[in-house]
This record gives structure tokens, C-alpha cells and sequence, in this order.
């Protein structure tokens, strides 16, 4: 076998292999999992959808989502803030900070809205320890944001209007808002979401 057979063999191979995992993946179970995992919960209380995002408070493109989402929020989005910690070694203590405030959405915004875009630093003042039921928390909502299939932030989550459970990885395009949210487009007017139009 001449070595550009035996690459496109391989190729072929793990293509194979990643759509068996996406094919073994049972995303309505999955889900079912989700749903009950501890999450900061922002939006409508009487949602028109419901949008799950796994996010790190050090990370850039989660803080990026945030804001798009604010606009889609107040249309009547609920979105469900779930936890990880890997980016940098004070993820768990500003998920901590978050996650143990007595109104966990104004923490959230308090991260996000003194977000350090130059550093990538969450501007949340770090809780002095992370307790030991959050760490395995944090560790489990990975695992589950892997069984998903992706592997960063922001990870978004969603049931569609068919009932299809959705994912997408990284900060999506406002353009592709919409389909995500359900809702009609937002106008969107931050500079610094402009060019991800």
C-alpha cells in the first residue's frame, strides 16, 4: 500500500470512528443529565427557550456570549450558566465566588461586566477557597461537557423546535443567534460583537 493510500485509509478510519461516537453519544439522556446539573440561572422565568452554556469565568469567548445573550435574555431566553474550571489555575475559585453568592446571576454579571479582556481574567474577586463538593462538581460538569462532545467554552446546549437536542462549540456568530435562541434576531449594538456578526 503506497504511503497516500495508507493516509487516506487512516482518514477514512477515524472519520468512521468519530461518527460511531457521535452515533453511540445519546444526547436525550445527556440532556436529562444536564437538567439537573447546579447552574446560575439568568433570563426569563417563563422561558420561550431554555439554553444551557458551560462556561469558564477566565474565558474570553464566554464572556463574549454572555453579552450577545443579555439582548436575548429579555426577549424571553433562560440560559443556564454551568461551571467548569481549566483555563487558568483561579477558574475554581472564581466559579466558587459565583457559585456560593446569595444571588448567583448578579455574580455572574459582576464577572462578565468587569471581565479583563487584556488578561482573560474573570472580574469576580476569587473566593478564598473552593469547597471540596464544588471541585468534584466542577470536574463532573466537564466530564459531562465532554460526553457531549466538546471539549472548550462557551458549549452551548439546546433542545430545538423539533425537540433535536443541539450543540455548538465556541462563541457563535450573532447571525446564528436566532436559530440557537428561537427567538426573533436582537439587535445587537456592543462594538466589540460587531465583527462577529
Amino acid at each position: 500500500m503506497t504511503p497516500l493510500r495508507l493516509l487516506l485509509a487512516c482518514s477514512a478510519l477515524l472519520a468512521l470512528s468519530a461518527h460511531s461516537q457521535e452515533s453511540k453519544r445519546d444526547l436525550p439522556a445527556l440532556y436529562a443529565t444536564l437538567e439537573k446539573v447546579d447552574a446560575v440561572v439568568e433570563g426569563a422565568s417563563d422561558p420561550k427557550r431554555v439554553l444551557y452554556v458551560f462556561w469558564d469565568a477566565n474565558c474570553y469567548y464566554c464572556n463574549l456570549t454572555w453579552k450577545a445573550l443579555q439582548h436575548y435574555e429579555r426577549a424571553g431566553l433562560q440560559v443556564r450558566w454551568v461551571p467548569v474550571a481549566y483555563q487558568k489555575d483561579n477558574s475554581a475559585a472564581l466559579a466558587a465566588a459565583v457559585m456560593g453568592a446569595t444571588d448567583r446571576a448578579a455574580a455572574l454579571r459582576e464577572n462578565e461586566t468587569r471581565y479583563r479582556p487584556k488578561s482573560y481574567d474573570g472580574g469576580i474577586k476569587a473566593a478564598a477557597k473552593v469547597p471540596a463538593d464544588l471541585a468534584i462538581e466542577l470536574e463532573e460538569n466537564m466530564t459531562l461537557m465532554g460526553r457531549f462532545g466538546m471539549s472548550g467554552t462557551p458549549a452551548l446546549v439546546w433542545r430545538d423546535a423539533g425537540g433535536r437536542i443541539q450543540t455548538h462549540l465556541g462563541f457563535p456568530r450573532l447571525s446564528k443567534l436566532p436559530a440557537i435562541t428561537g427567538l426573533p434576531e436582537q439587535k445587537i449594538d456592543d462594538p466589540e460583537l460587531a465583527k462577529y456578526r
